[in-house]
């Protein structure tokens, strides 16, 4: 059975909907995002905006709404979105259109202060309201960016806030009678709070098992990492499906050679010696000398 929603998918249309919407002065709405984390293309980008606003559930392509009119939602101090383990959304925002999200209430920390057995949205919303709605493995991997999205993606994405509203009733009234809403209320303000901005020039200190290396290995490093994202940028790819951390980290220790890496079938060949040669003088490049061994 197909669920019901309102495709939006033209700034213009989604515009209106905002001019009616603050019309009615409704300022309590279910929130969820979807979007590629540099999985099926280079960088990240908002991709699909779910909302529950009571009356309609709305599914905005993000990708057709200019940032002028998305930060005029996300920005909206006098909305309160509620959102299921916000940190992610925020962080995306933020970091690939410059947005700082405002008026959150995540439920997360509420279902954490209340030792759910099983955490996961999905869960939550079987034990406390009953309803089973079907996992599918295969969205949680699902390539946003591909036009026309799927129905059934859809109809996914707008289970996300279809029992949100519902939900933050129970959720409050439980902390309420627990005595645990200024435990619920400081860890939100807490996430509200944090700083998610990144400087894309630091990622690579992110890398699991950078910090592992020695200096000399963390710099040579650094500077594979940033052929691998220059060159990911250029072929539009995720930068790990390009050359996975692992093998650059291997690098780094020179246990491999950039002439022993293998690299995707669906690259461009003729761009391979490229990379190859560039990784290659950094590779060889003379390693600044330290008067201490590093590894003593």
């Amino acid at each position: 059975m197909t669920d019901k929603y309102t495709f939006v998918d033209t700034n213009r249309r989604f515009i209106s909907y905002l001019e009616k919407f603050e019309e009615k002065k409704k300022y309590v709405v279910a929130l969820d995002t979807e979007a590629n984390s540099n999985r099926h293309a280079y960088g990240f980008q908002l991709s699909l905006v779910q909302i529950n606003d009571v009356s309609d559930i709305i599914l905005v392509d993000a990708l057709q709404i200019n940032n002028r009119t998305l930060r005029r939602f996300f920005e909206n101090r006098n909305i309160l979105k509620v959102m299921y383990d916000a940190p992610h959304d925020i962080y995306l925002l933020k970091n690939a259109n410059g947005i700082d999200l405002k008026s959150v209430l995540d439920l997360r920390p509420g279902v954490e202060l209340l030792s759910f057995e099983k955490k996961d949205l999905h869960s939550v919303i079987r034990a406390e309201l009953g309803v089973k709605l079907e996992k599918k493995r295969k969205f949680q991997t699902h390539n946003w960016l591909r036009r026309p999205i799927d129905p059934e993606a859809l109809n996914y994405a707008a289970n996300d806030v279809r029992y949100l509203l519902r939900l933050k009733d129970i959720i409050l009234s439980k902390l309420h009678k627990k005595k645990q809403m200024d435990s619920f209320i400081l860890e939100n303000l807490r996430i509200q709070n944090k700083d998610y901005s990144e400087v894309p020039e630091e990622r690579y200190k992110k890398v699991k098992g950078f910090n592992q290396l020695v200096d000399s290995e963390k710099k040579l490093f650094q500077r594979l990492y940033s052929v691998r994202d220059k060159y990911a940028q250029l072929v539009n790819m995720a930068s790990h499906n390009l050359i996975n951390n692992q093998l650059l980290l291997r690098m780094a220790k020179h246990e491999l050679t950039p002439g022993e890496l293998r690299f995707p079938k669906r690259i461009n060949r003729e761009i391979i010696p490229d990379i190859v040669r560039e990784l290659d003088r950094e590779f060889k490049a003379t390693p600044e000398v330290s008067l201490v061994d590093e590894r003593l």
